[in-house]
């Protein structure tokens, strides 16, 4: 835990220091303000293990989570409580409720400033507003706007006090927001450049706080960006990247911190900074671990948790399978999970290829039992499946768009050998169709998920008007856990479908 003592002492120091070399004058009028932060909780309800290591100590789940919030902010000194975004999806109740359950929890822990993630949108703008409607907290985003009016979807900003220090909070989402989320999410809204969007509120910023606080759902390298190309911004709470910031990075005056995910840990922020110029002169930063073990879970919102999963699934923990080897995702390369998951999509639309977005499933699994519950996980985002028909010469087009550098999908039906160095158009060699070499004029019928399909031109290279698609009427979390039913007992492997040359 904190070293208040020691934490008092530099507070201390700092002032004694500033008194002596400023003379006999005034003395500096210095401030302290701790900010608790954390980002991209995903829904995570439940505690989990921290680790795959046997015996690892429970972490998060939002009842224990709360408790952490609440032991930390009695301790702390004119305190602020900030989420950086992502607090929806990627359980079962986020889904079953389209985020009200999420949002029900975060009511009660009552955040300071909650900056909106692009899975806020995942379950469309309609619902994303009557959840805006519903929070009884502050929630901000400058950099999302109504198309129609300019205006922001929600504050641009807020400022607050605390002792004697106005703090600004100013949010900003990805600016990728368009690409990274389904059609129905972001329908009539604009997102503008971070940078400039920056630009246009610091001017005002800087003239009515002490302290300029961004709070982003960008990523660490966009925060690293913005705070080298924008000046005056103190502080940058991050998210989206799930990036574990123990040591924060501090990059033209700018302290940049973030809290990794799932609540595992909360950051811990303290600032000291001279109110009469306006400058942050110390911080202090932490990340604690929630270890369930070392707080009693918030009784209030326990029972909420237990109360929505008796009501609303009861059958989440039901067996399905089993599980010989372990389920393990890639970004980068091929993945026995991904592997199998194209498979069931490749049979169940009965097409001759099938291709996986590599961010579509959201959890690893040890080898052992596979429940209901775990397939949700695995898969939260609630997709349909589509097929349609590209030539062989189309197939050829979509792999070396595929393999251009970071990987975007993953492949059933088709192998292919590829090499990134090469100039483009001869990156891909050795491609066959169900052990068959690629036929470069026969039709191929091909299957994705309706993420994709919304998202056509950048997996497929053509807009999603110029093709004749069936979709499917099945959930996919439906289909895969018919196929764990199915084959009861499941051996993934990574098989060589796709070879990078080194």
């Amino acid at each position: 835990m904190i070293d208040h003592k020691r934490s008092f002492y530099i507070f201390f120091i700092i002032v004694f220091v500033l008194f002596l070399t400023t003379g006999c004058g005034k003395q500096p009028e210095l401030e302290k303000v701790t900010i608790l932060y954390w980002n991209d909780f995903h829904a995570s309800f439940n505690p989990y293990p921290s680790s795959d290591d046997p015996g690892s100590p429970l972490v998060s789940g939002s009842a224990y989570f709360s408790s952490w919030l609440d032991s930390l902010k009695e301790k702390s000194e004119n305190c602020v409580l900030v989420c950086a975004g992502d607090e929806l999806v990627g359980t079962p109740l986020s889904t079953l409720t389209s985020g009200k359950a999420e949002f029900e929890i975060l009511n009660r822990i009552k955040p300071d400033i909650f900056e909106l993630g692009n899975h806020e949108f995942d379950y469309g703008l309609d619902n994303l507003k009557s959840l805006i409607d519903f929070a009884e907290f502050p929630i901000i985003c400058a950099n999302v706007v109504e198309q129609k009016t300019g205006e922001p979807l929600v504050l641009p900003y807020l400022i607050l006090k605390r002792g004697k220090a106005k703090i600004a909070f100013m949010g900003l989402n990805t600016e990728d927001l368009k690409e990274e989320v389904v059609e129905k999410g972001t329908l009539g809204l604009k997102v503008g450049s971070a940078k400039k969007t920056c630009q246009k509120y610091l001017g005002l910023l800087e003239k009515e706080a002490d302290l300029i606080v961004l709070v982003s759902h960008m990523g660490f390298s966009k925060d690293k960006e913005v705070a080298q190309e924008v000046k005056g911004i103190d502080v940058i709470i991050g998210g989206h990247s799930h990036t574990r910031l123990i040591y924060p990075e501090v990059i033209n005056q700018t302290v940049i911190c973030q809290a990794g995910s799932k609540g595992r840990y909360i950051g811990k922020l303290d600032l000291v900074f001279d109110l009469e110029k306006e400058r942050l002169i110390n911080f202090e930063n932490r990340l604690i671990e929630t270890e369930n073990s070392k707080v009693s879970p918030d009784r209030a919102i326990q029972r909420k948790v237990d109360s929505l999963e008796k009501k609303l699934a009861p059958d989440l923990d039901k067996v399905i399978g089993t599980l010989l080897s372990p389920w393990i995702r890639s970004s980068k390369g091929e993945s026995n999970l991904y592997n199998w998951t194209a498979d069931v999509i490749r049979e169940y639309t009965k097409s001759d290829v099938a291709f996986i977005n590599s961010g579509a499933l959201r959890k690893n699994l040890p080898a052992g039992s596979i429940t209901i519950r775990d397939i949700w996980e695995i898969n939260p985002f609630s997709d349909h499946f589509v097929s349609f028909h590209l030539t062989g010469e189309e197939l050829l087009d979509v792999l070396e768009k595929n393999s251009s550098g970071y990987l975007l999908m993953q492949v059933s039906g088709i192998e292919y050998s590829y090499d990134p160095q090469k100039p483009e158009g001869e990156r891909i060699f050795e491609v066959s169709v169900n052990g068959i070499p690629l036929l470069p004029k026969k039709n191929y019928k091909v299957a994705i998920n309706d993420y994709m399909l919304d998202h056509l031109e950048n997996y497929i290279g053509k807009p999603k008007e110029e093709i004749a698609c069936r979709i499917y009427p099945d959930l996919d979390r439906d289909v895969y856990i018919r196929a764990v039913k199915k084959q009861k007992r499941i051996d993934s492997e990574v098989e060589g479908r796709i070879k990078r040359k080194k």
